[in-house]
């Protein structure tokens, strides 16, 4: 007991030196100001230690009397920093920038954001695999649709229209004579009306009323040829009508059950309207099928009722006297068949296999939400050690720290995580309405779960970074990216400037350079070495001038940007790597505050890390109950 109250007289005793010290301090110090020399951090301690000329050493045992230096009070702007306030500053900041295993052994945190993202990992790829498997099953199912339809549909079709062969020959199936064209178009009624009997797959038409073939076209309003004069008498205005627009007539060609006898051009004369194949710019047949997808996916198999939009275009534009075919299906699920649909099968549903996904879907959302959380509060409390950093900085050092050393504080790993979340959650909550029948875009959905799962995995480079060994290659990225940027700037210019020759002379001659896309594609596939030989090959020799001059386009693009640009483009980049690697090998720092937080020698494990903590609750009903004539622990025995 005795050896207690001793104790605390000592303490007593010592508050009351602190602050007759502190006083005689202030008013022998006056305006005294410390140089922050980071260049020394030696020096930097003795001005820090040796400041008072009267020989009076200032120590403070009480951390409430050390927290209230740290405050940026106008008064004491210029005062003297304790050592104890700098060893605060330094221990608050290098347990910021530590990693989870050093927090860890520092304060005995749970590395919980660590243990959250490799969950996440394990949960979000087993989500994207399950949802995978179903996509690929209606993708699928659409593409052999639309194969199915031209067959049906596009008469003399061929196999190797529909086949992956290179180059595409899709575009190839034309009509080149006026009656062929009358009997693709009578062919095309005719199988649409007779679908049920002549195709395999399971396809329902609309009822009657509303089984009907909308015929659209464009038309110049003139092309007349003047014979006598051997010229053209044009009015280039386009036309869009629906059949029969000028007269206000029927815009649907009805299809009835059997529609053997049906032909375009008594159709045309009762609506009193003749194509003139000189005008015709554009025309499209469009109609509906409907049908069913079954589904082999346990996670989601109630089928789909599946509306498909048929389009064949006859693409007369270039007036060349080729005009070219094309079947286009656009699908869409109807929700309210699927509904009705699914409450017959009901019965069949694996629900503990549906219940399992649902599961997962809602344990997604819950890590989602709680890793926004954590990682939103990780960014706050950056934001405001940065406050109080530049204010400690500012008060004791009259530094300002640079741009780079404020950004230090923003971890843009957690704002990528924090977009994964979002993303992640948006395409999770979108494939369970997809599972409850009441959402239909799956491209929409995999785009969400996909680049979620992207940056999920991209995340966890951030924490093989803490290590030595792996953090080389990340800083070498970052440090690299606005030399990269600035190379890659030149680098298009010149790219650019081939891709616009080429387009332009080349295109002409050259599938690979028909379109500027292609021929920004076939570019990128000459820089990595794909298909060279193909593409010397592939160019007409009909223009000598032409066929020279892509040769000599040809390898001057390759030599350039293969033995040059790429082999520039890597000595950026190795050069900004021997550079970090030089940096971590000498142990150097980059910026004046790494040299401020390196001061601090005290290790993790230390213990000077640890601190007093209090549940929120309590510290809540502490500051509303006690009186102020209260006591506590901090109260002198003795005044």
């Amino acid at each position: 007991m005795s050896s207690a109250v001793a104790r605390r007289a000592a303490v007593s005793h010592s508050i009351d030196r602190d602050r007759s010290g502190s006083e005689v301090s202030r008013e022998g110090l006056g305006s005294a100001k410390v140089d922050y020399q980071p260049s020394n951090s030696t020096n930097m301690r003795n001005n820090l230690t040796s400041g008072d000329p009267n020989g009076i050493s200032i120590q403070r045992d009480d951390s409430e009397e050390m927290s209230q230096e740290i405050r940026t009070d106008s008064a004491y702007s210029n005062c003297y920093t304790p050592p104890q306030v700098e060893n605060m500053m330094q221990r608050e900041l290098k347990y910021f920038f530590m990693n989870p295993y050093e927090k860890y052994k520092a304060r005995g945190r749970k590395p919980l954001k660590l243990c959250i993202q490799i969950l996440k990992i394990v949960l979000v790829t087993t989500q994207l695999v399950v949802f995978g498997t179903n996509q690929f099953s209606v993708v699928t199912f659409m593409e052999e649709n639309t194969k199915a339809f031209e067959h049906i549909f596009l008469p003399d079709w061929q196999s190797a229209f529909d086949s992956g062969v290179y180059p595409n020959t899709k575009s190839q199936y034309a009509l080149y004579e006026t009656d062929g064209f009358f009997e693709h178009v009578d062919y095309v009624v005719k199988q649409y009306s007779n679908l049920n009997t002549v195709a395999i797959g399971t396809y329902v038409l609309p009822p009657e009323p509303e089984r009907q073939i909308l015929v659209y076209t464009e038309e110049y309003t003139k092309f007349d040829v003047v014979t006598e004069y051997n010229c053209y008498d044009l009015d280039l205005k386009i036309v869009k009508s629906k059949l029969p627009q000028y007269h206000s007539r029927k815009t649907y060609i009805d299809v009835t059950t059997n529609m053997t006898g049906f032909h375009l051009k008594d159709f045309m004369e009762e609506q009193n309207h003749t194509i003139k194949f000189d005008r015709l710019k554009f025309m499209s047949l469009n109609f509906t099928i409907n049908s069913v997808h079954v589904k082999n996916s346990k996670s989601l198999s109630d089928p789909d009722c599946v509306e498909f939009h048929v389009k064949i275009h006859y693409d007369n534009t270039p007036h060349s006297g080729r005009i070219a075919v094309k079947l286009l299906a656009d699908d869409k699920i109807d929700e309210n068949c699927t509904k009705h649909t699914r409450s017959h099968i009901s019965d069949l549903d694996d629900y503990g296999w549906r219940t399992a996904v649902t599961g997962l879907d809602v344990i997604i959302i819950i890590l989602c939400l709680v890793s926004s959380i954590l990682c939103s509060r990780s960014l706050y409390n950056g934001y405001l050690l940065k406050k109080k950093t530049i204010n400690f900085f500012d008060r004791h050092y009259q530094k300002k720290l640079s741009r780079s050393e404020k950004m230090t504080f923003l971890n843009l790993w957690y704002v990528m995580i924090i977009i994964s979340d979002v993303l992640t959650l948006a395409g999770t909550v979108a494939k369970i309405l997809i599972q409850e029948q009441k959402y239909s875009d799956y491209d929409t959905v995999s785009l969400l779960l996909g680049a979620g799962c992207f940056l999920v995995w991209f995340g966890i480079i951030r924490y093989l970074g803490f290590f030595h060994s792996y953090s080389i290659p990340v800083i070498t990225l970052k440090v690299a990216m606005p030399n990269v940027m600035r190379f890659l700037i030149c680098a298009s210019i010149m790219y650019l400037a081939y891709a616009f020759c080429g387009w332009v002379v080349l295109g002409p001659y050259h599938k690979k350079f028909r379109t500027m896309g292609i021929t920004i594609a076939c570019m990128f596939s000459l820089i990595n070495g794909d298909d060279m030989f193909a593409t010397f090959e592939a160019m007409s020799e009909t223009n000598k001038r032409i066929y020279y001059f892509s040769q000599l386009y040809l390898y001057s693009f390759i030599s350039l940007f293969i033995y040059v640009v790429l082999s520039l483009f890597i000595a950026v980049i190795m050069d900004t790597y021997e550079t970090v690697k030089e940096f971590h090998e000498r142990g150097e720092c980059e910026n004046d505050l790494q040299v401020f937080i390196k001061q601090c020698d005290d290790t993790p494990d230390s213990g000077c890390f640890r601190v007093e903590t209090e549940s929120a609750t309590r510290k809540f009903l502490r500051r509303c109950c006690k009186r102020n004539n209260q006591p506590n622990e901090y109260t002198p025995l003795m005044d």
